[in-house]
């Protein structure tokens, strides 16, 4: 099954819990998943690693209302207001968290252990000082660009013949034309977040498949092809995850 990324499994599942809809296990658990038990460094009040729920309680404790996820990438900092420091930890990480309501954020280290095939991971999640965010766009918005962007990628993916060299893009692909449900946000978010963010995290593994290997393209000038289309896709398969995932903040 194809799943959210930590952060965005943490700013859901946190905001839940702050508005009263989900335990604090309830977070926990669905943010190691398969991970081993995550741990936090420099988080305000206290001192040294602390566990998740430990950081969770004393940001709220700092005034954290809600927490939102930020999905940036090299060259498209969406989703972050800074500073330049922060700003660099997270578009390398591909992904952080951002307190409403306290000057921080959270963005993970994550560390493969073990052979091919069978590895874990640690995470440790950096507590940085982090200025607001500009606005994102609203879900309704986000979820028409994604539609759009998929509506102008859809040929390319068709006449490169992704699938055929990826059985899990076909995959994907038949799952995002039939709607099927994914991971689940919380109790208490909208359908439409739910449906957006089901969409958007397949669409970003069918891209990020595609872009990662060019074995399917005949000629240099297809992968140039398949790039040009498919990275705009990428971008706001992104954004509408992010909104999906933020609908509560």
């Amino acid at each position: 099954m194809v799943t959210l990324p930590r952060s965005a499994r943490l700013a859901a599942w946190s905001a839940a819990w702050l508005r009263g809809d989900a335990s604090i296990d309830d977070v926990v658990d669905r943010v190691h998943g398969d991970d081993e038990p995550h741990d936090a460094v420099d988080i305000p009040g206290t001192t040294g690693a602390v566990g998740l729920s430990e950081a969770l309680r004393a940001l709220r404790d700092a005034g954290a209302r809600s927490l939102r996820v930020a999905l940036p990438a090299p060259g498209d900092p969406t989703g972050l207001g800074g500073p330049a420091d922060f700003n660099g930890y997270a578009i390398d990480a591909g992904e952080a968290v951002i307190a409403d309501g306290a000057p921080y954020a959270l963005v993970p280290d994550v560390r493969a252990f073990g052979p091919p095939g069978d590895q874990g991971h640690f995470v440790t999640w950096m507590c940085r000082p982090a200025e607001p965010p500009p606005a994102g766009p609203p879900l309704a918005e986000a979820d028409r660009e994604l539609t759009s962007a998929l509506l102008a990628a859809g040929s390319t993916l068709t006449d490169l013949d992704v699938p055929s060299w990826r059985p899990e893009v076909e995959a994907l692909l038949g799952d995002v034309r039939a709607n099927r449900e994914s991971e689940p946000l919380p109790r208490g978010f909208p359908a439409q977040a739910q449906a957006v963010a089901a969409r958007s995290v397949r669409l970003l593994a069918v891209v990020r498949f595609a872009l990662d290997d060019d074995g399917g393209a005949v000629t240099a000038v297809d992968a140039a092809s398949r790039r040009s289309a498919l990275t705009p896709l990428e971008r706001t398969s992104r954004a509408a995850l992010a909104a999906a995932c933020n609908a509560l903040a």
